[in-house]
């Protein structure tokens, strides 16, 4: 019996054919995904760098973010060029040094960056320690949990926070903490930037929140 998505079904050749059309139009082109995927880079439709986040969180998002807002990151890369270019200014962290030391060299002025390793507790109290309060925090690194528990105490009055890859059953432990703080969410799943199995990035809210939900 064969089993459902075997190898062996791509030998019909009317899947073929719609496999190679997915390559040269459609959706895929549309978005870059072919782009990205083969140069396993997250670029946009015109090559531009954009996080490594949903396609539907993506299209959500573009049109809300303004010079007036802040953002704290826990995880650099292309999501701080994405959003230094739509936001007033980006507060980024980053764990690991060779990935720091590479991105740092192409940021705007309206970032800080810092190289924070993952020794002792400095990496997710940071944001605390600063005791600046964000329209935006990210969560995109390492110890999301900690992360989003800490966050909640550097969110401005407006604040959301965004959650990357939160399908993973090691994050589900966010959506409750964050439903007993009084937060809302909306899930944004699909297929993201060069990645073949479905994902989620997730926004957590409250009424008049920056990004207008």
């Amino acid at each position: 019996m064969q089993k459902q998505g075997s190898y062996t079904s791509l030998l019909k050749p009317r899947l073929l054919r719609g496999l190679l059309s997915l390559s040269v139009k459609g959706y895929f082109v549309q978005k870059g995904w072919i782009n990205s995927y083969l140069k396993k880079q997250a670029l946009s439709p015109q090559a531009e760098p954009i996080p490594w986040l949903t396609y539907s969180f993506l299209d959500f998002i573009d049109g809300r973010l303004n010079k007036s807002q802040t953002l704290f990151e826990f995880g650099a890369g292309n999501s701080t060029l994405f959003f230094a270019e739509q936001v007033q200014r980006v507060r980024s962290i980053e764990h690991n040094k060779e990935w720091y030391d590479k991105v740092r060299s192409t940021l705007p002025d309206n970032v800080e960056i810092s190289y924070i390793p993952l020794d002792g507790e400095q990496y997710q109290d940071t944001i605390l320690a600063e005791q600046k309060d964000y329209d935006i925090i990210l969560v995109d690194g390492r110890r999301r949990i900690d992360c989003i528990k800490n966050a909640v105490q550097r969110l401005s009055p407006q604040g959301v926070i965004i959650l990357d890859d939160a399908e993973r059953p090691k994050y589900q432990e966010a959506f409750s903490f964050l439903k007993a703080q009084g937060f809302k969410c909306i899930p944004f799943s699909g297929i993201a930037i060069g990645a073949i199995h479905d994902k989620q990035t997730v926004v957590f809210y409250k009424e008049q929140n920056c990004l207008g939900i």
